[in-house]
């Protein structure tokens, strides 16, 4: 009875854990999906879709979403692989595609911090798709630091909104695109 007792209590407890993570892992979900679809950042709403579509329809829309990056850090966000390795296909397939890399920080931080933190978020984009064999003069990266927010907001998710890389895929030469 006794043994009955505590293998009832084990299973209960264990039982109980689960849904906590479980309860943790939806939140941890709509945590994310409110910074891409919150009423702080409408124009990213569009960028769900873009992450979902094929490589043939990015390429042909031209339309890829934005890579995002926790406060300070240039650590890439295990979802933009997904998005990158998308990007390395359409850029190895076709030569032609030159890829603009533009990296963003929050305003928390002094301008010259913010502009060598989004040139080197721009640049771990970079480097990545080069060891994905993207040929790496087909990418050029630039860093515009705090100087083009999407929101001007300071909350958390206001701040999350502006710390992305985005991308413009072209065909063109580099010398009429900047």
């Amino acid at each position: 009875m006794r043994f009955f007792l505590m293998f009832s209590f084990i299973f209960t407890l264990l039982l109980s854990g689960c849904s906590s993570a479980n309860k943790q892992q939806n939140a941890d979900q709509a945590k994310s999906e409110r910074f891409t679809k919150s009423a702080v950042c409408p124009m990213r709403d569009n960028e769900d879709k873009w992450r979902k579509q094929s490589v043939s329809k990015m390429r042909e829309t031209r339309k890829i979403p934005s890579v995002d990056f926790e406060f300070d850090s240039i650590i890439l966000d295990p979802s933009a692989y997904l998005v990158l390795d998308k990007i390395a296909e359409i850029m190895t397939t076709n030569r032609t595609y030159k890829l603009i890399v533009e990296g963003n920080t929050d305003q928390v931080g002094s301008d010259e911090y913010n502009d060598n933190l989004s040139k080197q978020r721009a640049n771990a984009i970079k480097s990545y798709l080069v060891s994905r064999g993207v040929y790496g003069d087909s990418i050029t990266t630039y860093g515009h630091g705090k100087r083009r927010p999407l929101v001007y907001d300071d909350s958390p998710e206001g701040r999350a909104c502006n710390r992305r890389v985005e991308f413009t895929l072209t065909t063109r030469h580099w010398a009429t695109v900047y």
